[in-house]
């Protein structure tokens, strides 16, 4: 019996033993795999991007824009300090999207340097420099895991005066008026999380006083929604940025919203003082 005991020990020590040394080798193996993805995805995206143009023909979409201030579009390249191949689009975008709450248009370059910037002007006179467009390598996976291989692809990623966007959407609220000041300003996004909670610890205002003066300024009003947009940080003042969405009121026994109205906040990130436009950037 204690034979028969030991003997099942042995036996179940060495299935234990097997299963050990596979289990290592597949984390060993997909640790691998991982590292060297993350040295290849470096590597590769680095080669991928050595090409000096861009001839995709990028896709650009506005939002938040009444019809008749981007009836007419005007595109301009800004290459090494100079503005080049003036170009004017008039009623040019994407029947696909007429319909949408963004509308498309394609930049009408068939290609330009990876350093240029491409700058529009809607119809009323609002600025967007939209440099940053590159390639990146798209690295191939599998059941288990990095394959080995890859292929170069078009990054949408693009900055829009001062700001990265995953996209390249245009909003009306974050258009130039004068571009030789707000070049000036930089702004630093909700979404990068590290640097606007840094940001926000070194001021006057906290986020949490900015959003204790916020609720108090909202008085009555009733509120669909409301956004943070990051920190505007200028020269000489830096502003917590929010959207918001109000409305008088429903009408009886409707869900139906009268009177909205979309609004940009600024509260100064050192004083606290709150200002609301209506009309944003014009009203600033």
């Amino acid at each position: 019996m204690n034979k028969y005991i030991k003997g099942c020990l042995v036996l179940i020590g060495v299935i234990i033993t097997i299963i050990a040394i596979i289990a290592g080798l597949f984390f060993w193996s997909s640790n691998s795999r991982r590292k060297q993805a993350e040295i290849d995805g470096i590597k590769f995206s680095k080669e991928c991007d050595l090409a000096k143009f861009i001839t995709e023909q990028p896709e650009i979409q506005f939002a938040n824009f009444k019809k008749n201030e981007i009836n007419t579009l005007k595109f301009q390249i800004l290459r090494k300090g100079k503005f080049i191949h003036d170009t004017l689009i008039k009623n040019g975008f994407d029947k696909k999207t007429n319909s949408s709450e963004y509308k498309s248009i394609t930049i009408p370059y068939k290609e330009f340097l990876k350093t240029d910037t491409i700058v529009v002007i809607t119809q009323n006179k609002l600025h967007y420099y939209i440099s940053g467009y590159h390639h990146y390598a798209y690295l191939h996976y599998g059941m288990n895991g990095y394959l080995g291989s890859h292929e170069c692809r078009f990054s949408d990623y693009t900055t829009i005066n001062n700001e990265v966007f995953a996209r390249p959407i245009l909003f009306r609220k974050y258009g130039w008026i004068n571009p030789e000041i707000s070049k000036h300003i930089h702004k630093i996004s909700v979404s990068d999380s590290v640097a606007y909670y840094s940001f926000a610890k070194k001021c006057k205002i906290k986020i949490q006083d900015a959003e204790r003066i916020l609720k108090e300024k909202r008085k009555n009003q009733v509120f669909r929604s409301t956004t943070t947009d990051g920190i505007e940080v200028g020269p000489k003042n830096s502003y917590y940025i929010y959207g918001e969405e109000t409305e008088s009121g429903t009408l009886p026994n409707n869900v139906v919203p009268r009177n909205l109205q979309e609004y940009v906040v600024k509260i100064n990130c050192e004083t606290g003082e709150y200002k609301r436009y209506k009309n944003y950037p014009f009203d600033d």
